[in-house]
């Protein structure tokens, strides 16, 4: 509990507080780590939590501690930084009309947390995301805002995120904002470059089944990937609603492959959208239980047979 409470509110700009006086941005930390980052600004590697529907800010615990211990496993040659957002754990699955209202937040969030690093040599330009459920759906909307830069986003991982259609259309609001999304996604498919997590948390959600999470590969301009959690690699578990964002051996594996997607010239996440993919691809698909070579050499030696 001590660790959680370390967690600093980052002050947002004062009209953009009295225009969303129930949400709030948090930037996790633990132990000397908390102490450090009191003051700012900030070196590290954002990373943007989304909790979903009733979901806490302080759910970004698990995988933000697990980063962290990463971080210090490597004397902090590389450490991310991990912010979370508090919708005030709105039931936003059940009533749609805040979706639109979150989305805007998030974008204002995203804003204030890259100024957050002004004047550092190694100043981030975007930061990644990992949605859970709703937040997911959120964090795909922000493309379809006016005034929203794609570059922006570095990468979007969202986690047991009903993508195809909701769980319970229980409003207007919720299919008018699912349409508005899937249909953004599906006509601007060539324009796309953002690289797409979804991950699913297989037989023991039973809230939200996996083909709802999965994102249609559209075309081959886009760079989609969809598991279940049973099936990715070092996890082999299915995973329910919520413990999908602790499940210890699934947030290794997140963590694992945000470390190789750092690029070491700019120290923050690569731009390269074929190494994230492969990166992705190595860590959540077929993973030969080696450590992720960017050109692995291939040596076949036949000679005598």
């Amino acid at each position: 509990v001590e660790e959680i409470l370390r967690s600093k509110k980052i002050e947002l700009p004062k009209k953009l507080a009295k225009r969303y006086p129930a949400y709030e941005l948090y930037l996790y930390g633990e132990g000397s780590y908390a102490e450090e980052h009191k003051v700012l600004p900030l070196t590290g590697i954002p990373v943007l939590f989304l909790p979903g529907n009733a979901g806490s800010y302080k759910q970004v615990r698990s995988i933000g501690s697990i980063a962290l211990r990463k971080a210090e496993d490597i004397d902090f040659k590389y450490h991310f930084d991990f912010f979370s957002v508090n919708f005030n754990e709105e039931l936003v699955a059940l009533y749609g009309g805040s979706l639109q209202k979150q989305t805007k937040f998030v974008h204002e969030c995203i804003k204030t947390i890259l100024k957050l690093y002004k004047g550092q040599e190694f100043a981030p330009k975007s930061v990644a995301i990992i949605g859970h459920s709703m937040g997911g759906l959120v964090a795909r909307a922000l493309l379809t805002l006016k005034n929203f830069k794609q570059d922006l986003i570095n990468l979007l991982i969202t986690q047991a995120t009903p993508h195809v259609a909701p769980v319970m259309p229980l409003d207007r609001f919720i299919t008018d904002f699912y349409m508005t999304v899937n249909n953004y996604w599906i006509l601007n498919a060539r324009h796309i470059n953002l690289t797409t997590l979804s991950v699913a948390g297989g037989f023991r959600d039973y809230q939200v089944r996996s083909g709802l999470t999965f994102l249609p590969k559209l075309s081959h301009y886009t760079s989609a990937l969809s598991v279940v959690s049973s099936a990715v690699p070092k996890t082999w578990v299915s995973t329910d609603h919520l413990s999908i964002v602790w499940c210890k051996q699934l947030q290794l594996t997140t963590i694992r492959a945000f470390f190789d997607l750092i690029d070491a010239d700019t120290k923050q996440i690569t731009q390269n959208p074929k190494k994230k993919l492969s990166v992705l691809n190595h860590h959540f698909i077929r993973h030969p239980a080696k450590h992720f070579e960017e050109n692995p050499s291939i040596v076949s030696d036949l000679t005598g047979i």
